[in-house]
């Protein structure tokens, strides 16, 4: 009767398969990460600015978005430190005393950037949905959501319309507005 067990030899091959199987497989998982972590990004903002335009809608008063948090206000064009949609009652592109704060976003995660060239420091949305900047007139432009691979097919750019319609796309794709990770 023969003992149960592995020979030295076989347990050598297992690890050995195992390894190159690893080898493999941790690159791809890090992408995975990354790709899930930019869709959920962009899916997360896009979100943010359809509440605040349906919120400008439903008020018919102007919503803004605009960079930093709560305590600071509209705080520079870091996007990615966090923003936060306010009901802007003087229609100023500041969070100020006595104006209701509609949404507060959390600091992007993974050292991803978000930027615009158009919505540097704000974006804002008219009682009929449109965007606008604080004179009333109708703007149009495009938020890059970049991670570490950079401008490419990995990046997102999300698009917001002069009629306030907002698409998420590529970064590279026809009609994304962007054309590197800085604008």
């Amino acid at each position: 009767m023969r003992a149960g067990g592995f020979t030295l030899i076989e347990l050598m091959i297992t690890i050995a398969i195992v390894a190159v199987i690893a080898m493999i497989g941790i690159p791809a998982m890090g992408d995975f990460i990354l790709n899930n972590r930019i869709r959920s990004q962009s899916g997360d903002l896009m979100l943010q600015l359809v509440h605040a335009r349906s919120e400008a809608m439903r008020t018919a008063s102007r919503v803004t978005i605009c960079p930093g948090t709560s305590g600071s206000g509209c705080a520079g064009s870091t996007w990615e430190s966090g923003w936060v949609a306010f009901i802007d009652t003087n229609t100023n592109a500041a969070l100020d005393t006595g104006e209701t704060i509609v949404s507060i976003s959390a600091a992007l995660d993974g050292n991803n950037t978000l930027r615009s060239a158009v919505f540097s420091t704000y974006i804002s949305f008219r009682h009929d949905g449109g965007s606008a900047d604080i004179s009333g007139a109708g703007q149009a432009g495009s938020f890059a959501l970049c991670d570490s691979r950079g401008f490419g097919n990995d990046a997102r750019a999300i698009v917001i319309t002069v009629t306030g319609r907002i698409k998420v796309l590529n970064a590279n794709a026809t009609g994304s507005g962007i054309t590197n990770c800085g604008t």
